[in-house]
């Protein structure tokens, strides 16, 4: 994770004890660095959160027995979709599961859901870039994308038209942690990128997490701006004047401007460019990408070189004149391929050579820490100033996580083989091609969407108390024998049944075959003829109606069957060829495959309600 925050400068050197007290060592030298943050997670809790967060679990349980229960379960379900052994424990091969880099997007749709039929309605589908990663030059993010979308226009009949203004149907963008659209990044690993399937609004868009190192999965690929190489991407390493260089070097310059060879020997070819540096040029702001003027005031300060001060997303930027009180001329500046990743000097390139702990360094180094991370200076002097970060390492293909994301954002759900381009885990592939499994998935949606009929009119509502005196005035739940045309009513413990002539009961429910543990009966299905599906907290039974008994093999879980959908349901019906799951105003629908497609307000989208101060509550 990624700290943004000004911290006291402090140098520690000291093996720490369990209570929390330090002590000086004369060999091993451990070093609290400013700014570095940990997430102090246990397994189970990362587990937990992992569960609910990829819909593996939902939130509520009813009981702590029936919470442990669900937690097995859910794990059986993790290990499955990860294809790992089904233990239904939290073993290591599953923390290390769970702590690796993935797409944001659930595993199984749990509370993210959509409107719609999640496929789009047309053929040309058009996407739109809304802002860049420092990471990489404009152009080089421009191509992953295209190749991304290419991917699918390959084997759909499917085209990608970009827009360079308006809306379109897929707008992507990079944003930090709290970026917008209430699906919150994690910093820099864990959640890479997530993207809406198809849809109006934010459907279809696609979100990639800018505390990560984009790249081509390789390292930095720094393509060159001016000198003789027309553009072509650094060499790594090349040598100059007898020493061999794996980043940027100033080296030979008097104006401080990084460069590199575009190929493997400066000297005998002669080819070079300039890389990214806020003294060529900046992106986006309102400066058409002027470079930096340094030092310049901003808010009565003077400052020679780019800051975070006044953004609260973390991003470097500068004021491309002398002075941005009077002028308001800025632009973003890009990351040099040296830029350091965390600690408290975001973004900022390393400083070759540097002092730490009086020995001097030409490259990043683990001494320090405890954890075998490079990181450097940003800095000449690391003792005097403490200004550090992590050390640039392959980082993400943005090329194979947007391809990833573009699968979501036509309606494709995670798959459960590793090889997968739709398995949710990151991993790198040298030459990439489309695996069958994601050809199956496709096979499956159809690209296009029959118009729905207008909804038929509702009559009502009517008094239940008028039609049924004898009923109480809380009814938790009610079905329709298909076979009898009987109505059943449930309220509390006790069931009512109304033959067309006559009101029959109260009865127990448990007359039913249901235990005594059930305090009431929340929800009814139809499953054919006789057969009615029964809910109540977690679980739910099937009934036999006619023999008034409930088969074997129940209860089952609700989320097993029904993932998506909210524990604590208070009513569950079929209408108009789907199920509603609803708890306090909302309802969740459930299409014919079992997904859920469509969340809104009971009161209004069902019932018809209007409300004249326009309000949805």
């Amino acid at each position: 994770m990624r700290s943004h925050h000004r911290v006291p400068v402090f140098l520690v050197l000291a093996m720490c004890t369990v209570g929390g007290w330090c002590v000086p060592l004369e060999k091993t030298v451990s070093v609290t660095f400013p700014g570095d943050v940990l997430k102090n997670m246990t397994d189970m809790e990362l587990a937990e959160s992992y569960l609910k967060r990829f819909g593996y679990m939902n939130v509520q349980h009813r009981s702590g027995f029936q919470s442990m229960v669900s937690t097995s379960k859910a794990l059986m379900r993790m290990q499955r979709q990860m294809g790992l052994e089904e233990t239904g424990t939290l073993d290591k091969s599953t923390v290390a599961a769970m702590k690796a880099p993935r797409c944001g997007v659930p595993d199984i749709r749990s509370y993210q859901t959509f409107e719609g039929d999640l496929k789009w309605d047309h053929h040309d589908v058009t996407y739109r870039i809304l802002n860049y990663s420092p990471d990489m030059e404009a152009s080089l993010i421009d191509d992953a994308f295209a190749r991304a979308f290419k991917v699918w226009s390959d084997v759909t009949p499917l085209t990608f038209t970009r827009l360079f203004d308006g809306t379109a149907d897929i707008m992507v963008s990079f944003g930090k942690a709290d970026h917008g659209d209430g699906y919150p990044f994690d910093g820099k690993d864990g959640l890479l990128a997530h993207a809406f399937p198809p849809g109006e609004g934010i459907q279809g868009d696609a979100h990639f997490d800018d505390d990560e190192n984009w790249t081509l999965g390789k390292g930095a690929a720094v393509k060159t701006s001016f000198g003789n190489a027309e553009g072509a991407l650094c060499h790594f390493p090349f040598s100059f004047e007898g020493k061999e260089y794996s980043t940027c070097t100033t080296e030979g310059r008097s104006d401080n401007l990084p460069w590199c060879a575009t190929t493997a020997d400066y000297g005998r070819d002669k080819k070079f460019g300039f890389c990214p540096s806020e003294l060529l040029y900046t992106f986006d702001g309102n400066s058409n990408g002027k470079e930096c003027v340094f030092p310049f005031v901003f808010l009565g300060e003077t400052y020679e070189g780019c800051t975070t001060e006044g953004r609260s997303d973390g991003y470097r930027w500068c004021s491309t004149t002398d002075n941005f009180d009077k002028d308001k001329k800025y632009g973003f500046c890009p990351n040099r391929d040296t830029a350091v990743i965390g600690g408290n000097s975001e973004g900022e390139p390393c400083q070759f050579p540097f002092v730490f702990l009086g020995k001097k360094y030409d490259s990043c180094t683990s001494e320090g820490r405890g954890d075998g991370r490079l990181w450097c200076a940003t800095t000449s002097d690391f003792d005097a100033d403490t200004k550090w970060g992590f050390c640039p390492d392959r980082g993400y293909s943005l090329f194979l996580v947007a391809a990833h994301e573009f699968g979501h954002a036509l309606g494709l759900d995670h798959s459960n083989i590793r090889d997968a381009l739709m398995y949710p885990m990151y991993s790198y592939v040298e030459d990439f091609s489309l695996h069958e499994d994601d050809r199956q998935f496709l096979m499956k949606l159809q690209y296009w969407r029959l118009s729905s009929k207008t909804d038929g009119g509702l009559k009502g509502p009517f008094s239940m108390s008028e039609r049924w005196p004898a009923l109480p005035a809380v009814i938790d739940t009610a079905f329709e024998d298909l076979v009898t045309k009987k109505i059943y009513f449930f309220s509390g413990t006790r069931f009512w049944v109304y033959t067309g002539q006559s009101l029959l009961g109260p009865r127990s429910i448990d007359k039913l075959g249901l235990p005594s543990t059930v305090e009431k009966v929340e929800g009814a299905l139809q499953r054919g003829k006789g057969k009615v599906l029964l809910f109540s907290g977690e679980n739910y039974w099937r009934l036999d109606v006619k023999g008034q008994n409930i088969d074997k093999g129940y209860p089952r879980f609700t989320d097993i069957v029904f993932g998506g959908v909210p524990n604590d349901a208070h009513d569950v019906f079929h209408f108009k060829g789907h199920i509603y799951f609803c708890r306090d105003r909302f309802y969740w629908r459930m299409n014919s495959r079992r997904q859920v497609d469509r969340v809104g307000y009971v009161k209004y989208d069902i019932l018809k309600c209007t409300d004249s101060s326009n309000f949805r509550y």
